[in-house]
């Protein structure tokens, strides 16, 4: 009996799948993560999005979330008593990064050659300062603590006169290992989201594009490599200029605030592999 249309759908989603997990997996075994601890994490991601997407609430019955998972009542009952939250607040790093990136692209915070100024720790007449550059990110945290997780990530240095420097060369290979797990994480999740609702969709909502090619040469690979660098650095100062910008409108207009977004860019490239 020839495999039916559903069937046929479903094994390509697993195909796809598998090219998406094969990084990631490389990265858990390269840190010492066993397919048991991944399994019960994936366990508990399964039961969150059962909850989140196809549950009409979040006190969805046992039964109905056993049926949408293939997990036993049982199990159920055990990864929803003690699983965590998974609504978790912005992280202090997330404000840090936001604080880098205004201070390096904002006009306000460039001096007329565009590089980053030198910023007073604290407001002082009409010259800008660290805390207004804060202010401007967040309201919801100090600017002390956003300084020192600047600091700690070697973003910024500050002097013995008061004022705070910034390292605008703190590129992400420069962070500890937990930082670039974070980016990961936070870069590769709403790149799903958006593959996934693009997916589902019969009109795909969402940006998602590439460009490739398989017969160039190391040299034309890392001129590309520079190129790509360019233009993201162009289209990430603007996308926070633009940003920037609509936030203070919106809350002129009085618009509800309840909307985030992430833009994106990636660029790799490898050896290929001998063709069988």
């Amino acid at each position: 009996m020839p495999p039916s249309s559903t069937d046929k759908q479903t094994r390509a989603l697993l195909d796809a799948l598998a090219r998406v997990l094969a990084p990631l997996v490389r990265l858990l075994i390269a840190r010492g993560v066993t397919f048991q601890m991944a399994s019960e994490l994936l366990k508990r991601v399964y039961v969150q999005a059962a909850q989140r997407h196809f549950s009409a609430d979040d006190a969805a019955t046992g039964t109905r979330l056993s049926l949408l998972t293939g997990l036993n009542r049982k199990e159920i009952r055990r990864l929803t008593s003690d699983a965590a939250d998974d609504k978790r607040p912005e992280d202090m790093t997330s404000f840090a990064s936001a604080a880098h990136d205004l201070w390096c692209s904002g006009r306000r915070w460039r001096d007329r050659d565009g590089n980053p100024k030198p910023l007073p720790r604290h407001t002082s007449g009409r010259q800008a300062s660290f805390d207004d550059l804060v202010r401007a990110i967040t309201l919801d945290h100090r600017p002390s603590a956003v300084l020192a997780e600047l600091l700690r990530l070697g973003y910024a240095t500050e002097d013995g006169d008061g004022f705070v420097h910034v390292n605008p060369q703190a590129f992400l290979p420069q962070r500890g290992l937990e930082d670039r797990l974070q980016a990961l994480g936070e870069n590769l999740e709403d790149h799903a989201r958006a593959a996934t609702v693009n997916v589902l969709s019969k009109q795909p909502p969402f940006l998602e594009r590439s460009v490739f090619s398989d017969e160039l040469s190391a040299g034309s690979v890392e001129a590309l490599a520079r190129l790509a660098q360019g233009q993201w650095q162009r289209v990430h100062d603007e996308t926070i200029r633009q940003a920037i910008a609509a936030e203070a409108d919106d809350a002129r207009a009085g618009r509800p605030g309840n909307m985030r977004m992430r833009v994106g860019m990636y660029f790799y490239a490898e050896e290929k592999k001998d063709e069988q």
